[in-house]
């Protein structure tokens, strides 16, 4: 392949320093293959005068390097060299975790392709290998001195980085490498520039090839801990939108699938490693979302790095509290007297904990109090600081607020301008064709409907903004009008068929409802669902949790078999196959004093009062989000009345 340039659009970025510009320009013009990356920090140890990357030649191997600002002090070769040596044998460490990577003689592992570590002073000008000191030269397999300048070997104008430098290897390899594949490039990048990649909780099967002619080090003992997972490149636009390095407020607004949690995880790697001596928040309202993140960050190798903060806002708040009050929030859920506490507290100058950048993710769930609290916590000393919030106003499924009152405009005591400051991604990475086509639809139809009502203003943000995507659905299914008495069997049927006739895993099926039960119309979906498990021995995990059954709650890095979870819970998370089922209590929106009234018709939700027009308008964006959790496969079995609102939308 032709070599690929990341970022590509290094020449208007800030944050890429002139030697690294100049790195990626002769890489343009010399390189015929592979990868060149700047600005990446495999081991979190980048820093302003020492800056890592990596070159990937599919037909060569892998070299990282680290560009040294300044001149080249011959007093230090020794300790270039030990500097050398170390990151070489920590990264060498870190590719053979990976199954993809590594080839086996018995017991024993070694790496497929060549690797080496290098040094390079671009302010250094040798000139030639010929004009180098006895002592530059015992450094030669170890450092690169003069890449930016071309040199004559041969009568062929050369790079000296083309020049030998995949000559003196140093860790064991499989002699026989032919060429580094796309799947052993992405593990690459998923191991030494994560923000580049998308991990997902789902394991791939590797057969290690066995090579009994290959030399192996025998302190590379296969642990059994090697494991590989289903990783995706970022493509070229997402890889800008990570080293866009924006200041201020701004928002990005974008559809299920299209990526913003991976950019803001990708966004949060990039600054806790660029800026290290300062703090970086990433924030969400999901617990199984915040879950998924630290699942990420820790495939990352990311653990080390303490300035990153990745939690839910209830335990940030939570942190607060203890660090400043030495004291402790009534429960998980801070309560509204508990979270204006803290922001007396913040004020006051009584919280040290500050931020440069502080990423929100699924924001159009936040209460404005939130964002005040989140807001208040940035280091405005800080010139460059960023906040930054992404979100989808068509899966607000929490209590909505009225039309044109998104959150961020309710920022108690702040007056942010958000003209021009509010980005959308249409792309849509996440859903198969036949399910994104099917959620659009349904997404177009009650936009409709909801403007018609006057509950949205369609002309203030691009709600219907979505973008379909080519790959092939595996199955999609929407069965209505089913018995309330039949759902259980519906979803064990469905759960059967998903399993065997698609070869789908049970650990990648998930099984979404809007409640675990509602007592008013005596419907205990999560009680039938479990007990219908139990009967046929089909494992499974719960997502959510309640009082009554808090014990039984797995984190969603840990879950085994078929996943349980309200839609809520759901938010942020996606599944190769969902069933999508429990809905009979969407026929009805539910008063606080044990009333409910129908949703008979559209004429009915017209005459409802704001609040009831509100929670209904919950609840279809509810519907919209459940099903755009499915990858490959999405079965909707639904025991709504038929003829309502609700149906229709499921019908679309």
């Amino acid at each position: 392949m032709a070599i690929r340039l990341w970022p590509q659009d290094y020449e208007r970025k800030e944050h890429i320093t002139k030697a690294e510009k100049a790195l990626l320009r002769n890489a343009a013009r010399n390189f015929r293959n592979g990868h060149i990356v700047v600005g990446i920090d495999p081991l979190g140890m980048s820093s302003d005068t020492v800056k890592m990357g990596m070159y990937i030649s599919t037909s060569e191997g892998l070299i990282t390097y680290s560009l040294y600002q300044g001149k080249l002090d011959p007093e230090s070769v020794s300790g270039y060299k030990y500097y050398v040596e170390m990151v070489e044998e920590k990264i060498y460490d870190r590719l053979l975790d990976s199954k993809v990577l590594i080839v086996r003689n018995g017991d024993y592992k070694t790496l497929k392709f060549p690797y080496k570590h290098i040094i390079m002073f671009p302010d250094e000008k040798i000139g030639s290998v010929g004009a180098m000191s006895d002592q530059m030269r015992r450094l030669v397999n170890y450092a690169t001195y003069d890449f930016f300048r071309p040199i004559t070997s041969k009568g062929n104008e050369k790079t000296l980085l083309e020049f030998g430098i995949f000559e003196g290897i140093r860790k064991p390899y499989d002699n026989t490498f032919n060429e580094i594949t796309t799947q052993e490039c992405c593990a690459i990048f998923e191991r030494l520039a994560p923000e580049y990649t998308v991990v997902m909780n789902e394991t791939e099967k590797v057969q290690v090839p066995e090579k009994k002619a290959v030399v192996v080090n025998k302190d590379m003992r296969i642990t059994g801990k090697e494991t590989e997972y289903k990783t995706f490149f970022l493509d070229e636009y997402q890889v800008a939108q990570v080293n866009d390095m924006g200041k201020g407020h701004r928002v990005i607004l974008a559809n299920p699938g299209a990526g913003k949690s991976v950019l803001l995880l990708s966004k949060a790697f990039k600054y806790a490693s660029m800026y290290k001596d300062t703090n970086t928040l990433l924030t969400c309202y999901n617990s199984n979302l915040a879950d998924s993140y630290n699942f990420k960050r820790a495939c990352a190798n990311f653990g080390d790095n303490r300035n990153l903060h990745i939690m839910t806002f209830h335990k940030l708040v939570k942190k607060i509290y203890e660090e400043c009050l030495l004291t402790h929030c009534n429960s998980n859920i801070a309560t509204e007297e508990e979270i204006k506490k803290c922001i007396q507290l913040v004020k006051a100058g009584k919280v040290s904990l500050k931020f440069k950048a502080i990423f929100i993710d699924e924001v159009q769930i936040f209460d404005s109090l939130y964002l005040e609290l989140c807001y208040l916590l940035l280091d405005k000393n800080d010139s460059e600081h960023v906040f930054l919030m992404a979100g989808d106003l068509n899966q607000a499924v929490r209590k909505l607020s009225r039309k044109g009152d998104a959150p961020w405009k309710r920022i108690e005591g702040v007056n942010l301008d958000f003209t021009g400051r509010v980005r959308y991604i249409e792309k849509n990475y996440r859903n198969s064709k036949g399910i994104a086509e099917y959620i659009a639809n349904m997404l177009t139809l009650m936009n409709k409907r909801l403007s018609m009502l006057d509950l949205i203003n369609s002309l203030e943000y691009e709600y219907n903004s979505f973008k379909i995507g080519n790959n092939p659905t595996l199955a999609l299914k929407v069965k209505i009008g089913i018995n309330r008495m039949n759902i259980k069997s519906e979803v064990a049927e469905a759960i059967k068929e998903i399993s065997l006739k698609y070869k789908v895993a049970y650990s990648d099926i998930a099984v979404l409802f809007p409640y675990k039960k509602h007592s008013i119309v005596k419907y205990n979906f999560l009680y039938w669902i479990e007990d219908v498990l139990k009967e046929a021995g089909i494992p499974y995990s719960l997502i959510v949790s309640s009082e009554e059954n808090f014990h039984e709650r797995r984190r969603y890095s840990q879950t085994t078999g078929i996943i349980l979870s309200t839609i809520d819970s759901s938010l942020g998370l996606d599944f190769k196959a969902v069933i999508f089922a429990g809905l009979y209590p969407y026929n009805f929106v539910f008063e606080e004093n044990g009333t409910k009234k129908e949703i008979s018709s559209w004429a009915a939700i017209k005459n409802m009062t704001d609040e009831q027009q509100t929670k209904v308008q919950s609840q279809m964006r509810a519907i919209y989000t459940a099903c755009s959790r499915a990858r490959d496969v999405l079965y909707v079995l639904s025991d709504i009345n038929t003829g309502t609102p609700m149906e229709e939308i499921l019908k679309k």
